[in-house]
Order: C-alpha cells, then structure tokens, then sequence
C-alpha cells in the first residue's frame, strides 16, 4: 500500500452535534503515515466546515458555541434500524450529503487501502454504510476498520464485511497491528515518539478549531465510564511537548479555538497541566481554550482556576455526575459537595462568572431515583449554576453495564445508544421533566 485514503464517516443517530468534535486519532495514523512517504488523503464527512456541507437545516443553538467553531450538522432522514423503530423520533445520517460523498469519493484517485475510523459504538451504522459505498466504487481495495467500536465490538465488526479490525486504541497497539497490514514499520518507539507527531490538521480544507490531548487514559475506575479499560496505563505527555504543538496550532494551523480531549487533565497537574498552564499565560495566544469533557473538581486549586481565567479559557465544564454519597460511593467516588464547592468557589474567585460554568449530572445509570436527580438539580441551581444532563448509554466492559441483566446488550450495539436506552429502560418522560426542570 501506498495510497491511503482515511475516512471519517457519517453519524447514523437520532441526535449530534458538532463539539469540537474530530477523529484525532485517525489524523494522527495519517501523520505517521505521510512521515514514511506514503500518499495520504483524508474525508471527514462530519467536517462541519467543508464547503460542500449544506447549511444545517437547525440553528446553531448557544451563540458562543457557533462562535467558537461549533453547531449542528445537515441531516437526512433514513430508515430506522429495527431495533430502534419504538423511538418516536426522526432516525438521520449526520454529516455530508450522502450523493456529494459518493461523488467525491469517486473523484479520488484509486486508493491501495482504506482506514476507517469509528468513535461511538453505535454509531457502526454509519461504518458499514461507508463501507458498502466504498466496495461499489472500488471492488477488492481493502478497507480497514479501526476506533472505539471495533476495539469495544471486535467480533461484532468483523461480522460486517471490512477487510481487517484493528482492534485497540493504545497508540503502540495499534502501530504494531497497522505495521502488520501494511508489511511496514512505523518507526513508533513509545509514546512520548507517538505524540511528537502532530495530527494531520492540514488535510482539512479549513481549519476552524484544533483539538489535542496531554494525556492518555484516566486513573480512576467510575462504573458507567470505559476510559480505564480502554487505556489501561495512564500516560501524561511532557508540559513543553504540547505546548509546541498548541504553537503550532496557533502558527502554522492559524486557529483560533482548541479543545483539550483528555479524560483526566488535572490528575497530577502538578507535573502536567500546572506548567502547561504557566506557559500559555507567558506565550498569551490568542486563542480560546475549551474543555468539553469536563473537569475533575477535586483538583481544582486557585492557582489552577487563575491560570485558566489569565489563558482564555473559555468553555468550563465540570462533572458532578450526583450528590447522592450513596450513588457517589456506588459509581467510584469521584467527588463530594466540599470538593465541588471549593472547585466553584475557586473558579468564581479568579473571575469567572457564574453563567460561565456548566455542571454535568448523569441522567440514567443504575440506581439512581427520581429524588436522587431533584436533589442533585436543585442543588447546582440553587448555587446559580447551569446544570447539563448527560444521558447514560451502557457500556461493555464497565461494572455498571453488567447491572444491566434485562436488555440483551450483546445482541447489537444500537442499544448502547443513549437515545434508544433512554426509551428501552422507561425514562424518557421522566428525563423530559427533568429536563424542564434543568431549564426552569
């Protein structure tokens, strides 16, 4: 193989949305792949900005998210799968018309091999459908399928037709499975070698926002949460490593916007983000910061929240999943009110306002009661707090998933959706109230 062609598919869902949302991943197979000569391209369906994507036919929701380079999706109604028909809502391909597409891919020169990437287990639909459009174009190229579904669902995704799962997502893992296909070395020592490549931004057309990771894997084990199955060893990346790679960003990329992806950015700030912190604040960037997968507010320090504030960091999201002690000690203990309102207190003290700050509550695990969400809403609200319900989707490999005993989640990974568990377990018109409630 030579000619790689890399390929984010289309979301197949009831509902996305552009948060800062790119295979990085994937661009980051594609950057060790064009460092060894080989010819890459890339099409991300879900690219927000292409100038092929059609005008989302919803608005663009918060008027600061569009700003910082997000919103919604073109969408077309297709046929819901069987297992979803009792959900009273619109089943959509998200992304790039699906004509445009095929005439695209239709455009590129003749590929030796293709990489498709996948994130969401349930989203496999929109995988086999790329696949499919891609054996029609081009019988007998081989398409290799790689990303959380395949490495959460191997065998599931082998039944599907694509040429070979790469099953993994440990950076090294993965370089050693492509090394095979491939018949070639990647030259990928460790990861601190890994990540001295930076993701392959440039083979967007346009480039509205970055998004990069100063670590790998979470050390802590919340029930309803995969990352610490995913990547066994938490790994943290040298502070100046990415600050070289945000001026990068900043430089070359010209964006303005950048999203930090890790799971657990303030777990040993003190050796990572902490200095990490300090730099961007000498170097004054131009940029926004945001953090769409939340924060850790038992690491919270003022020194943290100031940093942060004096960096521009602009989207702040904290978990707190409950304030039920007995759901907290049930799901890992993750954090307390004491930890959580010094966090808040933290924050407010360095300048942010309260508007400004999001609190994340887990609507749907195991356990949890009507009561458990009202005490837990009323309490972010009533210390002036934008509460966010994050829907639950059960997940295999997490201990709450094997609570689960009375839906048959093996059967096929469309039941790991959020939406189609929300109405498979009878919760829906209660999370519509509580909705109401977020918002009242």
């Amino acid at each position: 193989m030579k000619r790689i062609l890399c390929i984010n598919p289309w979301i197949h869902d009831f509902t996305a949305f552009d948060l800062w949302l790119k295979p990085l991943g994937l661009l980051s197979i594609a950057s060790l792949l064009r460092r060894k000569g080989y010819d890459v391209s890339l099409l991300d369906c879900m690219d927000g900005h292409d100038p092929s994507m059609p005008l989302p036919k919803k608005s663009s929701g918060s008027r600061l998210l569009h700003e910082f380079g997000c919103g919604y999706y073109w969408t077309e109604i297709i046929s819901k799968p069987p297992i979803s028909q009792t959900v009273p809502r619109y089943w959509k391909r998200f992304g790039l018309p699906y004509e445009t597409v095929k005439s695209r891919l239709q455009k590129f020169p003749t590929p030796d091999g293709i990489f498709l990437t996948t994130v969401m287990t349930y989203w496999y639909p929109g995988a086999k459908e790329m696949l499919d459009l891609c054996r029609q174009i081009w019988p007998g190229i081989p398409v290799i399928l790689g990303g959380i579904y395949g490495t959460i669902c191997p065998e599931h995704a082998r039944k599907q037709g694509f040429d070979q799962v790469v099953s993994g997502t440990d950076p090294i893992q993965v370089s050693r499975q492509l090394e095979a296909i491939l018949g070639n070395t990647l030259e990928v020592k460790n990861l601190a070698d890994y990540f001295s490549i930076y993701p392959s931004f440039d083979l967007y057309p346009e480039v509205p926002y970055a998004v990069i990771l100063t670590s790998l894997g979470c050390p802590f084990r919340c029930s309803y949460c995969i990352s610490g199955s995913l990547y066994p060893h938490y790994f943290q990346r040298e502070p100046r490593q990415v600050f070289s790679e945000l001026r990068h960003d900043v430089e070359v990329l010209e964006v303005r916007d950048i999203a930090f992806y890790d799971d657990a950015l303030l777990f040993q700030a003190e050796r990572g983000f902490l200095p990490l912190l300090r730099l961007i604040r000498e170097a004054a960037f131009p940029v926004r910061f945001h953090l769409p997968n939340s924060l850790h507010a038992r690491y919270v320090t003022f020194e943290i929240a100031q940093l942060m504030k004096q960096g521009h960091f602009s989207t702040l999201r904290i978990s707190l999943e409950t304030v039920s002690q007995e759901l907290q000690r049930m799901t890992g203990g993750k954090v307390g009110r004491k930890n959580f309102e010094q966090a808040i207190h933290n924050f407010l003290e360095a300048g942010f306002l309260p508007e400004e700050i999001e609190i994340y509550l887990l609507f749907g695990f195991p356990g949890a009661r009507k009561e458990d969400y009202l005490e837990s809403i009323d309490y972010v609200k009533n210390m002036g707090l934008k509460p966010r319900l994050s829907l639950y989707s059960p997940i295999p490999g997490t201990s709450d998933y094997q609570k689960l005993p009375w839906l048959d989640l093996t059967s096929d990974p469309l039941l790991h959706n959020k939406i189609v568990y929300l109405y498979h377990s009878g919760q829906n018109d209660l999370y519509e109230f509580l909705q109401k409630r977020c918002q009242g």
